[in-house]
């Protein structure tokens, strides 16, 4: 499993991630993909600073072919207390006392010093847009030196995935994406509060139909192929999930995301949804992974590997179509 440096238009780099709903992803794109979509989630965030971003050069500062993690942490630590870390995080940092040097590094950024003063001096970003916020700045930051391997994964990554850092560690050489995440979301409508009231059409759907559009789509092809009368009824099936906060809002004002406010974020949750279209894999409503069918987990993981998701037992969440 390999990633490279932007060195022509057929070199293909890999991205992992973990994101909004504790659930882990690896994304991959070629590069003409992966320059689309992150210059348009660049142009849009208000995570990012024009002055932050690393000029291409040869000489890279990642060892070869090692696994980065990059977590985002908020205050679920104790900044004054290094030694009360998690030791997954302390491992990767070189903060432990250990003999052995861990399969993996971490880049810790910190959210709550633009000053990065003791005990917060560690890179800055700004807190907006919950875990997705790292994860961009950090492309964004190395954008021409993007290590061969990349984890991108919330704070207390245990809570919501078998073994999240040790599944990456079990993916097969030739994989290019795989999905970390142990949830099955099937057969979901996309209806959600708060339709937009001209139409009468949930603002997610029209949302991830235009998301679709930025990949060349047709999207109420893609989210509608049964042509239900009532287009937001229509259903989706993924390996939940991956998210990202870029926009102020995705179709029109009334879905504004406000960062740190609870409500349907209609942008982020419409990516989360859509990864597996995006990338080419699956129709919108992808079949359940099945063994010793195409869609067996063991295509993507050794089996004789601590945290393998091959065989591994997945959680399943369910909706009836209405």
């Amino acid at each position: 499993m390999s990633t490279y440096n932007f060195k022509n238009h057929k070199i293909n780099f890999l991205i992992f991630f973990i994101l909004l709903f504790g659930t882990s992803i690896i994304i991959y794109f070629n590069n003409t993909k992966s320059r689309e979509l992150l210059s348009f989630l660049f142009q849009k965030s208000s995570i990012l600073n024009s002055s932050s971003i690393i000029s291409n050069t040869n000489q890279s500062k990642w060892k070869k072919n090692k696994l980065v993690i990059i977590p985002a942490v908020f205050t679920e630590i104790d900044w004054y207390k290094p030694l009360t870390w998690p030791n997954w995080l302390r491992d990767g940092l070189g903060l432990s006392n250990s003999s052995r040097s861990p399969p993996y590094d971490v880049y810790l950024y910190q959210r709550l010093d633009a000053n990065s003063k003791s005990p917060f001096n560690w890179p800055y970003c700004k807190n907006v847009h919950e875990e997705a916020g790292v994860y961009l700045k950090f492309i964004y930051d190395f954008y021409y030196d993007l290590p061969d391997k990349m984890l991108f994964i919330h704070a207390k990554p245990e809570r919501h995935s078998l073994y999240p850092i040790e599944s990456a560690q079990c993916i097969r050489d030739d994989v290019f994406y795989v999905s970390l995440n142990n949830i099955w979301f099937g057969n979901r409508p996309w209806i959600a509060p708060n339709p937009d009231p001209i139409d009468n059409i949930t603002l997610m759907y029209k949302c991830a139909k235009r998301i679709l559009s930025f990949f060349g789509f047709d999207g109420e092809a893609q989210l509608n192929p049964t042509n239900r009368k009532q287009k937001d009824l229509s259903v989706f099936s993924t390996m939940c999930c991956a998210q990202f906060y870029s926009e102020p809002y995705c179709t029109s004002p009334l879905d504004r995301e406000i960062p740190g406010v609870p409500g349907v974020k209609s942008f982020g949750s419409g990516i989360e949804f859509l990864w597996h279209i995006i990338l080419g894999l699956e129709s919108s409503n992808m079949p359940i992974p099945t063994a010793k069918t195409n869609s067996d987990l063991c295509h993507s993981f050794r089996p004789s590997c601590f945290g393998t998701l091959c065989n591994a037992v997945f959680s399943r969440v369910i909706s009836s179509p209405m």
